[in-house]
């Protein structure tokens, strides 16, 4: 009987394991450097704070919706992607903007289950009119269209953003898991500077 369970033991070791990763979104891979994302068609966009922000009008696995995307990267390696959709126009009501917001939201629910938190409301104060959905997105405390999933470690949002009236985009972001540990660094960082200042 030992013999058998020894046996046993060691075919599920000889197995492989199935973890599921962070995934990483549109083509791209955590981690990947400055270069590689250079030679997809990114650019320097900002550097602030640890952080650099690259920027692109295309991804290996472009997104039908994206005008643009960014790249976050710290110490030259890829931690957080975000795709921004084309602007909605002429949509008072935001009507399409919710159409795709929904949609995303649907897509990402199927693959990682709900989300953790979710907030869609708008006319909490000044823009309470219907037609004023895209004013009420883009003045703080009014309204909000956001969704988070929590993944392996990691973090999707996907967020309605207002510009003006009838006018606005949807935001698809992921943060790795190394996006937490980068600010985490940074943070400590920082307070290890700001100790020194005095």
């Amino acid at each position: 009987m030992k013999r058998y369970l020894m046996f046993f033991t060691a075919l599920l070791m000889a197995l492989p394991v199935h973890s599921e990763e962070f995934p990483a979104p549109f083509g791209l891979t955590w981690n990947m450097s400055e270069k590689e994302l250079r030679s997809h068609g990114f650019s320097d966009a900002s550097d602030t704070g640890g952080l650099k922000i690259m920027q692109s009008f295309s991804a290996p696995r472009a997104w039908s919706k994206a005008e643009k995307y960014y790249a976050v990267t710290y110490e030259g390696k890829l931690v957080k992607a975000i795709a921004i959709s084309k602007s909605f126009t002429d949509d008072v009501y935001g009507i399409k903007g919710k159409e795709l917001y929904n949609q995303m939201k649907s897509i990402l629910t199927k693959k990682y289950g709900g989300p953790a938190n979710s907030y869609e409301v708008v006319g909490n104060s000044l823009y309470d009119e219907p037609d004023e959905f895209y004013q009420c997105l883009d003045y703080t405390g009014c309204g909000s269209y956001l969704a988070i999933y929590e993944f392996q470690g990691g973090t999707i949002g996907i967020q309605l953003e207002g510009e003006r009236r009838g006018q606005g985009y949807l935001r698809v972001g992921y943060e790795s898991p190394y996006f937490s540990e980068a600010k985490a660094q940074i943070n400590s960082a920082n307070t290890e500077s700001d100790t020194e200042a005095f």
